[in-house]
């Protein structure tokens, strides 16, 4: 977790890849790569300068999930980035496979919100906007295909 004051949102990135399979790249001690959200700053700009920093080519950043941890507001960002040549220094690379979601009730969230859930929720929701946003289809469309399988799921309704 990144070190924000109490109550300081923190934003959460979940970086992802397309090379014949998706796979995540996230820190070796810790599941994401996270950022207290800054002044003045769109959350989007932080998460993508915090992604170029550690050296690699975000090329898509999608607003996702949220979750309470602790006394923090975390707000997850799926960022696509171009594959990198070499896993950057001090980062794992994950096959990322299907999980179920983390599911809560109507009134309170899941107990338990891991970053796999977060993931699958995620790539579901770019799933719905790969086949309904012509922009996102013209910037993503060899998703398209790694993303087949996953149910597009803009958002779940009560009932």
């Amino acid at each position: 977790m990144s070190r924000s004051a109490p109550g300081v949102p923190v934003l959460e990135a979940i970086v992802l890849y397309l090379d014949g399979h998706v796979h995540h790249l996230h820190p070796v001690d810790a599941p994401t790569l996270q950022f207290s959200w800054q002044d003045g700053f769109h959350p989007a700009e932080v998460v993508v300068d915090g992604v170029a920093i550690v050296g690699l080519s975000p090329f898509l950043v999608h607003s996702t999930s949220w979750r309470m941890e602790g006394d923090h507001l975390v707000l997850s960002f799926l960022v696509g980035v171009e594959p990198p040549s070499e896993v950057p220094s001090g980062f794992a690379r994950e096959h990322v496979d299907r999980v179920a979601l983390a599911r809560g009730h109507a009134l309170g969230p899941p107990v338990d919100v891991g970053s796999h859930h977060v993931v699958e929720h995620g790539l579901r929701h770019l799933a719905w906007l790969v086949r309904d946003d012509p922009g996102i289809h013209g910037a993503l469309p060899e998703w398209a295909e790694a993303l087949a399988d996953y149910e597009p799921e803009p958002f779940r309704a009560f009932g």
